[in-house]
């Protein structure tokens, strides 16, 4: 979808966010929330509908043909497709990499069926005839261009005439018509108007529309074509035309004009998923001469994709068996994979799994981990494989070796959740659910985004340490990014039971069965309503901010030394806000337990948060003290010196944080900013192009680099820099504000104040904007303007002697000598002189 929206030009401002960019991404790991997803496909459909890519309906028929519409088409793909994804990955490794172009093309036929079912429905709703569905011969980059040129001779247009209309040159009308590329919209408009002799509007728009729908899906098949084949393409495209004709006549055979609407609606809308669409596909078996599209057509009704797919994997596995058999186990040259015969190891090992040989299978993946040791993905596996089995068998040493596996993994990917989430698994399994809660909270910003395995196990530890509600919220967020996992459903269940919510109870109770539930689902959940029926009681409940808190407030009644539990009632009172109470119950628990780093280290936090810097230091170095290389602990001290002006010290915590962690980019940001402070412009740049590189989309970085460009009076490059930050955060004043002080500094002082205003209507009255653009409108000859603007600045910041000084030069200016001179003296009380 990412690659077609760059392919036809379509923009917006929702599909260029973070979010949609790891949508678009095409890795397997990359899950959006539904809402999210659901919020870009919305803003693609408007966008297309705007452009008129969706054929204006009859006024009867609104509902099914614009932007909404679209979206419920493209919803049910996006749906499917991240249903078979979740399908596919656990059975990924059971295909040769080269084979997966024919499980792609299994798909594509499905979607094939599908759209055809949907456009014959829209084309019956919009009231237009088959003729309508021609188009779809002609969709390919060659043919797209034999079809204007067959509109043009209908037409009796000549090329020279078709380029007069456009102001094109005749080379390149030639080029659209025998090379097949593509005008733009406004050509497209102009040659539309000169093939239609009487200029009639509706027949030009009808024609334009079609044209843009000609263009636009000849370039999607062109995607399609680069994906599967362009044999396979042509193929689909051609059989998409060829059902959709043929089911536009069915639906008028066999329908009864009375139900005819509620039929075509719920085509239109679900397509092959529509109770009506059997008896239609069944229609097209007996003239089908392919067997796989003929078992395609035969598998509409039931959970068809996962049927098919299941079939084509099964197929491509045996034929990979043969294969294998034929190379007497050697790996086959042709593998699109970096290092083949590592390749061979860990796939199987994927093998010895399934069938229960765990040993022979982690000494599979320690060949595998040899002969590509920086591949995190070996040791990834190698590590999940060994905690499992550790923990099962209560082998502490396999538990350790998993661990460090997994810790290597995240390490040389630093942007990959899944080995952090599989040693919070770890952690939990081996009996230490704190220490799993603490170190899943670890994730920084450069671990994202955060998936269903994350989510689960937070849910999981939460749920052992009797934080219900936090808990529930995990397992809410993992059901989001895969609604299909029944283990978590069942845990959500569990977890409403023990928080006493019996409406989620039942709806993920419900949930977990339907997906297929762990057969001991029920008893857990008797369990679970006894478990909370014999807990202590906590008073005033709905006032004390959930069941969690409720929970650790009775805990601490029985256990008052436990220094833990009021650590985890501090995060809690620290993720509600309550800075004071979390700060009360980290002393108590540092009180009780000085040697724990986590209670400094959170402290630390919040100090930061009330800017109350010099306990940031106090805290951090006790932090430390008890684990000296905590990478996080050195960063956020570094930070604290650098607010408190220590720039040295600020920069040996930095360098040591980075070292230890080269994947946090804020670490990066706040050194790049020390070195801009000491003048040292290429050392900052550096810096900030290194947290560019790791989080290419936070506003900060640019700015910073930015700044450290206009300090060194590369003015160019600074506004360049400004410029992207606002485009990631359009509300970045600062960043409006210094790409103003950098246009003055260019001379260029209508978009200094341009800038200017624009950020004092974000900020609020502001010294640094008022002057800035004061000193433009200076410059510029706008004198009584100058004048209100550095009097806005004073009025902001009386002690400004720059404000002050240039208000004085701007009354000389205008002739206002007496009052020059009282804003001099003012100036110069205040240690500002500048004779220059």
């Amino acid at each position: 979808m990412g690659s077609t929206l760059r392919t036809l030009g379509v923009t917006h401002p929702n599909l260029g966010d973070k979010t949609a960019q790891r949508y678009f991404s095409g890795r397997l790991n990359n899950r959006v929330r539904e809402s999210s997803r659901e919020r870009i496909i919305t803003s693609i459909s408007e966008t297309l509908a705007a452009s008129i890519f969706v054929i204006a309906p009859d006024e009867e028929a609104q509902e099914f043909s614009d932007s909404s519409w679209l979206a419920a088409v493209l919803n049910w793909h996006a749906a499917t497709w991240d249903r078979f994804r979740a399908f596919l990955q656990p059975r990924v490794m059971r295909v040769y990499p080269d084979h997966l172009a024919l499980v792609w093309r299994a798909y594509f036929r499905l979607a094939a069926i599908d759209l055809a079912l949907r456009a014959a429905a829209h084309i019956h709703i919009a009231g237009a005839s088959a003729d309508a569905l021609q188009f779809l011969l002609w969709v390919s980059v060659d043919h797209r261009g034999q079809y204007l040129n067959r509109k043009r001779r209908e037409a009796g247009v000549s090329l020279s005439t078709l380029a007069e209309s456009a102001r094109v040159s005749d080379n390149t009308v030639e080029a659209w018509v025998y090379e097949g590329a593509r005008p733009s919209d406004d050509n497209l408009a102009s040659v539309t108007r000169a093939l239609v002799p009487t200029a009639d509007p509706d027949q030009c728009d009808r024609l334009l529309r079609e044209f843009r729908k000609l263009y636009w899906t000849s370039d999607v098949a062109g995607i399609l074509s680069e994906l599967i084949g362009p044999e396979s393409a042509n193929e689909i495209v051609s059989r998409m035309h060829r059902y959709a004709s043929l089911l536009y006549g069915i639906i008028d055979d066999k329908m009864d004009a009375a139900v005819r609407w509620n039929v075509l609606g719920s085509l239109a809308t679900l397509g092959a998923h529509s109770e009506f669409s059997e008896a239609l596909l069944a229609a097209l078996v007996p003239n089908e001469p392919d067997s796989e599209w003929k078992e395609d057509l035969r598998a509409a009704a039931g959970n068809w994709t996962r049927r098919v797919l299941a079939v084509n994997l099964g197929v491509h596995r045996a034929e990979e068996d043969v294969l294998i058999a034929d190379t007497n186990g050697r790996v086959l040259q042709g593998w699109d994979v970096s290092n083949p015969e590592r390749y061979d190891h860990y796939r199987r090992s994927g093998e010895l799994q399934l069938q229960g040989r765990i040993y022979e299978a982690i000494a599979e993946l320690e060949e595998a981990v040899k002969l590509d040791p920086l591949d995190p993905v070996n040791h990834f596996t190698l590590g999940s494989v060994k905690g499992d089995i550790g923990v099962k068998q209560g082998d502490a040493e396999l538990v350790k070796e998993g661990l460090e596996a997994c810790w290597l993994a995240a390490s040389l990917d630093p942007a990959w959740i899944l080995p952090w989430a599989e040693i919070g698994f770890i952690l939990l399994e081996s009996g230490r659910p704190r220490e799993a809660v603490e170190h899943l909270r670890a994730a920084g910003p450069e671990r994202r985004p955060l998936d269903t395995r994350f989510y689960g196990a937070l849910g999981a530890a939460l749920r052992e340490l009797g934080q219900y509600e936090e808990s529930l919220k995990a397992f809410e967020s993992s059901l989001e990014l895969n609604p299909e996992d029944a283990p978590v459903a069942a845990g959500a269940a569990i977890v409403a039971a023990l928080a006493g919510d019996k409406a989620k109870l039942t709806r993920y109770r419900r949930i977990a069965r339907h997906l297929g539930s762990p057969e001991d689902l029920d008893l857990r959940l008797e369990l679970a309503k006894a478990f909370r029926a014999s807990m202590p009681p906590a008073t005033d409940i709905e006032s004390r901010q959930g069941l969690g808190m409720a929970v650790l407030d009775a805990s601490l009644q029985l256990n008052p030394s436990d220094a833990t539990l009021y650590l985890y009632r501090a995060r809690l009172h620290f993720l509600k806000e309550d800075d004071d109470r979390a700060l009360s119950d980290l002393d108590e628990a540092i009180r009780l337990d000085p040697d724990n780093a986590g209670a400094f280290l959170i402290r630390g936090t919040i100090h930061g948060f009330l800017k109350q810097y010099h306990r940031v230091v106090s805290d951090m170095t006790e932090a430390l003290r008890i684990g000296p290389k905590d990478a996080l602990a050195l960063y956020h001290r570094g930070m604290a010196h650098a607010e408190l002006d220590n720039l040295d010290l600020a920069e040996t915590d930095l360098n040591e944080a980075i070292r230890l962690d080269p994947g946090n980019a804020d670490a990066y940001r706040v050194r790049g900013d020390c070195c801009r402070y000491k003048g040292e412009f290429d050392p900052a740049i550096a810096d900030f192009e290194a947290a560019i590189e790791i989080d290419p989309e936070n506003s900060w970085s640019y700015r910073g680099r930015g700044a450290a460009y206009r300090m060194k009076g590369e003015f160019e490059r600074a506004i360049s820099d400004y410029g992207e930050a606002l485009r990631i955060d359009p509300r970045d004043f600062y960043a409006l504000r210094f790409r103003g002080d950098a246009h003055l500094a260019n001379g260029d002082y209508d978009r200094a104040v341009s800038d200017c205003e624009a950020a004092l209507s974000i900020s609020g009255p502001d010294e640094v904007a008022y002057f800035c653009m004061a000193k433009a409108n200076l410059f510029n000859g706008n004198l009584e303007q100058a004048m209100r603007d550095f009097d806005s600045a004073v009025q902001c910041n009386p002690s400004s002697g720059r404000a002050l000084y240039g208000r004085a030069l701007a009354r000389e200016l205008t002739g206002d000598s007496e009052g020059a001179e009282r804003d001099y003296n003012s100036a110069r009380v205040l240690g500002y002189d500048d004779p220059e």
